[in-house]
């Protein structure tokens, strides 16, 4: 074989070699997660003021965008509602008065089966945005995907948290004293009972709660057993618990606020939120600001 046959070959192997392979897989998109809802009121505003629209997104990122389909009104509960982690919202959108769910890495929209009054107020979303949960008493829950919704039994509840998977969801019954419920959301059957409420692990059984007598403590509680489940994790001083959210992955996160923080007098850390990975060396994950006077944190839900 000649050497310019053999270039020639070579060439040839490598032409079929990348047509076979085809293109290069396309790089996965960089995930957008909100950290919170508010509406268009000025630094300074008092909560007591009405409301400004539209309402607004404040992203992990930093940027605000806004939400200019999205039902805005001074009169009725209309506030978009995020899933615990931030990656979807819900809202009521004002052109053909649907709620729908939007993915906000896809930009992908799913507008919920059958009518919802705007005024009705949904007040959680929870993992994916496979449940959005009514505010009223009893709670209603419904189901984006089918348009089913299930009533919990008469009572008053004042606590709710779905598993990452939305195989479960448990629910805190105002009594006395208080009584926790673990549903299966497949059969809406009582799978655990108990007394302590937090946020539900995957499994439907274990639940992270703030120590009541110690909140800067996080604990653990299996509804099944009705023992602890895990050693407790201490929250750095000078910062104020508000939430935790569980993942999939077994992964635990909690939402503090913290204080301004002064030296000699000067403001050296203006107050604000932390999220930070608990089980995971307190590691912090990001860090913002809340100007507005109208605001719904994810992990939190509307107050």
């Amino acid at each position: 074989m000649t050497p310019g046959f053999r270039w020639v070959a070579a060439a040839t192997v490598a032409v079929l070699m990348i047509a076979q392979a085809g293109p290069a897989p396309a790089a996965a998109a960089t995930k957008v997660f909100a950290r919170y809802v508010v509406d268009g009121s000025p630094a300074g505003s008092h909560p007591d003021e009405p409301a400004v629209g539209p309402w607004r997104l404040g992203l992990r990122d930093g940027r605000l965008i806004r939400l200019t389909d999205a039902m805005f009104s001074t009169t009725s509960p209309s506030m978009p509602v995020l899933t615990p982690h931030g990656s979807q919202v819900a809202y009521y959108r004002k052109p053909d008065g649907a709620w729908i769910v939007r993915d906000l890495t896809t930009g992908k929209i799913r507008a919920v089966p059958g009518r919802f009054a705007s005024g009705g107020g949904f007040c959680k979303l929870s993992p994916g945005g496979r449940f959005l949960v009514g505010c009223g008493q009893p709670y209603q829950i419904v189901d984006s995907v089918t348009g089913q919704a299930h009533t919990l039994p008469a009572g008053q509840y004042d606590k709710l948290s779905f598993s990452p998977d939305n195989k479960h969801v448990l629910v805190h019954r105002r009594t006395d004293p208080g009584i926790t419920e673990v549903f299966s959301t497949e059969t809406w059957a009582v799978v655990h009972r108990g007394t302590q409420v937090g946020a539900l692990r995957m499994g439907g059984s274990v639940v992270a709660y703030f120590d009541p007598g110690r909140p800067g403590y996080i604990r653990f509680w299996n509804l099944a057993t009705g023992a602890s489940a895990g050693s407790a994790i201490e929250v750095p001083a000078g910062e104020y618990p508000e939430a935790l959210v569980w993942d999939r992955a077994g992964h635990l996160d909690v939402l503090t606020y913290m204080e301004n923080k002064y030296h000699h007098g000067l403001i050296v850390r203006p107050s604000g939120y932390r999220w930070r990975r608990a089980n995971g060396g307190m590691r912090i994950l990001d860090t913002f600001r809340i100007h507005a006077a109208h605001r719904s944190l994810a992990g939190v839900g509307r107050p």
